[in-house]
């Protein structure tokens, strides 16, 4: 699969990545029935049954599948609303803290640790993250996108977690002595409903705004 990737230009690797991970945790048996976020869950062990379970898949199928999602979301981005996104945004970035990201090697992929700080009055069901992960002697990060969690049990308001993510598909050359930098680009409330919702959402959320709204 790396060697696939490789060869492809840095906008086909987002979508092959896309459709990658998609595949191996749809084709995962246990994921059967999974929708959205859910199938999330099953990551670690799909990773670990890829090599069977994603046996025989081309390339093709994997950037068919990539091209599928990206439209998906395409179609279901949509204009922001009249809220004020960029301010409940600067809320949301100061009341929910990211600490202490990892970069660290797992069983079967590099990922982070990290701590998240609810400081809402409200329970959190899910967080999108953007990060980046950078050298201090390297101005290019080797890495930097986002990914959504939809975190078990929440966290309530002034609670801190730990939470994990892994990583898909970085450069060989990646070093573990890189560092992993995050924010906050949205958060779910309890009902599953993104709070500053800019653009787009999250499939199997509702696709309405959570009232809730952020105040300093």
């Amino acid at each position: 699969m790396k060697a696939m990737a490789d060869q492809l230009s840095a906008a086909d690797k987002e979508v092959f990545s896309k459709g990658l991970i998609n595949l191996m945790i749809t084709r995962y048996p246990p994921s059967a029935g999974a929708q959205g976020l859910m199938l999330l869950q099953f990551m670690p062990q799909a990773i670990e049954a890829a090599p069977v379970n994603m046996n025989g898949v081309t390339a093709d199928e994997i950037m068919a599948r990539g091209r599928e999602l990206a439209a998906q979301g395409q179609a279901a981005a949509a204009p922001a609303a009249t809220a004020d996104t960029n301010g409940i945004l600067a809320c949301i970035d100061k009341k929910v803290v990211i600490t202490s990201p990892t970069f660290e090697k797992g069983d079967f992929s590099l990922g982070s640790r990290f701590k998240v700080t609810n400081n809402l009055p409200y329970s959190i069901a899910g967080i999108w993250i953007d990060y980046k992960i950078k050298s201090d002697n390297r101005a290019v990060p080797w890495s930097e996108d986002n990914f959504v969690m939809e975190i078990s049990g929440g966290i309530e308001p002034g609670e801190t977690r730990q939470l994990s993510t892994s990583f898909s598909l970085l450069s060989r050359d990646t070093p573990l002595t890189a560092k992993v930098f995050m924010t906050v680009r949205d958060v779910a409330d309890q009902d599953k409903k993104l709070v500053v919702k800019a653009a787009g959402g999250v499939s199997g959320w509702p696709t309405d705004r959570s009232p809730r709204g952020c105040q300093l």
